[in-house]
């Protein structure tokens, strides 16, 4: 496995794999409503470019194959963190934190933090992450719970 930036070209792949984890692994905790909100069938391809080319996500990649995303925030934000729904429990989560820790550190910022989903949290838990509180996020019009969770270094 490999760990390195987005390259040119992999924005679609990476979409498609937020799209469809949410939709498969998050339903155990979510509504259809909410996950339609929060990962919608519609691509907006401009909208995920300007993203990506802002935020610089990192990619767990198997040859050719996408097995996870990540963006680090300058702040020590985590605003997506996804590994593809087939390939959970293999340690692809666990390479990217690390990688994500490891670069975190290295900017001397003090903690990372996120708002994970439900389903996420106990693996943001056996990373090292504490639970702070959980809140509730509006998409759409629809009210999405989370847990704010924080790393300390």
């Amino acid at each position: 496995m490999e760990i390195r930036k987005i390259r040119s070209g992999e924005t679609g792949n990476i979409w498609r794999l937020f799209h469809d984890t949410v939709h498969r692994i998050n339903q155990i905790d979510y509504s259809t409503n909410e996950l339609a909100v929060w990962a919608p069938d519609e691509y907006d391809e401009p909208r995920w470019v300007s993203r990506f080319i802002r935020t610089r996500p990192l990619v767990a990649m198997d040859g050719k194959f996408l097995l996870g995303f990540a963006e680090l925030g300058d702040d020590g934000r985590i605003d997506l963190f996804y590994v593809h729904h087939a390939h959970q429990g293999e340690g692809v989560g666990r390479a990217l934190m690390q990688r994500m820790k490891a670069e975190a550190a290295s900017r001397g910022l003090p903690r990372l933090y996120c708002e994970a989903s439900i389903t996420a949290r106990p693996f943001f838990e056996r990373m090292g992450f504490v639970f702070l509180e959980q809140r509730e996020l509006e998409r759409r019009g629809e009210q999405v719970s989370v847990m704010l969770m924080e790393y300390k270094f």
